[in-house]
């Protein structure tokens, strides 16, 4: 059984909440019997700080979920009519987790929504799901779903591969303003070099067959992949040119357009040369077609067209 000591939070604490917030939920007959109950987010992997707040995930059966939704709108307890979240009122959610803590909350989901979200691939939900640490299960109903998944097809893993890798460029390629120097262009170039950073982050996580996780802890999960060892150095140089945190002396312009000479200059920039090879030979080695990523940009009619997934 997973310890919340571990997590930093107090147990005491945890199933004084429980009892208080969620077991008590109207609309559900047998709490304990229907309710899965996770610690997910950041606190599920260890990657949080002392002021994370407590990600609490309420799965159950879907009638149930519809019970319990509909008893908890009409109580006035939430307020969307299609999705469940809630935050603790008031201003002493402290009693529970301590003053340092963010305030708690809960959603709810149907078990058809998770194995909805395996079926699909969706990464992030995936990342939530396969990480998250299990306070109760009755009958193992969500471990089963979980357990179910035995990692990305492969064509659907290539799919995943080029298309991260080709938004990527995306950004760098098409939507950085090349040539501008305008001050109303700033905050479009800033964009698109950090969407590409992100996109690249994305895509460490899909080469070894591994979803990735929500972009706020995109960075400081990198590590955990061979790539993000070896290329977090250059991407975090990257973030800080264009926020503005180095390159000390040089305009914003200077900034922007050195961090796209890293990214996506391979002529003229070694970090560029280093970043694409590494990502390269990653991708060839997870399945992709060398002569497609020879090819590289070319193929960026395959993201525009829709070929791989969402149009950007």
């Amino acid at each position: 059984m997973w310890d919340p000591e571990s997590a930093g939070i107090d147990a005491d604490a945890l199933r004084r909440f429980l009892e208080g917030h969620v077991y008590s939920l109207p609309g559900a007959g047998d709490p304990r019997g229907e309710l899965t109950i996770l610690v997910t987010g950041s606190r599920s992997v260890g990657a949080q700080t002392d002021t994370s707040d407590v990600d609490l995930d309420v799965v159950c059966p879907q009638p149930v979920y519809e019970s319990v939704h509909r008893a908890s709108f009409e109580a006035g307890i939430v307020r969307a009519e299609k999705s469940f979240f809630w935050t603790l009122a008031g201003d002493d959610w402290d009693r529970y987790f301590g003053p340092h803590m963010g305030r708690p909350h809960v959603s709810l989901w149907g078990l058809d929504w998770v194995a909805g979200h395996f079926r699909t691939y969706d990464d992030v939900w995936m990342w939530i799901w396969l990480n998250a640490k299990v306070v109760a299960d009755p009958g193992r109903q969500f471990r089963d779903i979980v357990g179910g998944f035995a990692g990305y097809p492969q064509d659907v893993l290539v799919r995943k591969i080029k298309y991260r890798w080709l938004l990527a460029g995306y950004w760098e390629v098409d939507v950085f303003p090349y040539r501008s120097g305008d001050d109303d262009k700033v905050l479009a170039a800033s964009t698109a070099l950090l969407n590409a950073v992100n996109e690249l982050l994305r895509l460490f996580f899909l080469v070894e067959g591994r979803s990735f996780p929500y972009a706020e802890l995109l960075m400081r999960l990198a590590p955990t992949t061979a790539l993000g060892r070896e290329l977090l150095p250059i991407l975090g140089r990257v973030v800080d040119l264009v926020v503005g945190t180095a390159g000390e002396g040089m305009t914003v312009w200077q900034r922007l357009t050195r961090a796209c000479e890293m990214l996506c200059v391979y002529d003229r920039s070694e970090e560029c040369r280093r970043l694409e090879d590494a990502c390269a030979r990653a991708m060839v080695a997870a399945g992709v077609d060398a002569r497609w990523v020879e090819a590289d940009y070319a193929n960026i009619d395959e993201l525009l067209l829709g070929e791989l997934g969402p149009v950007p």
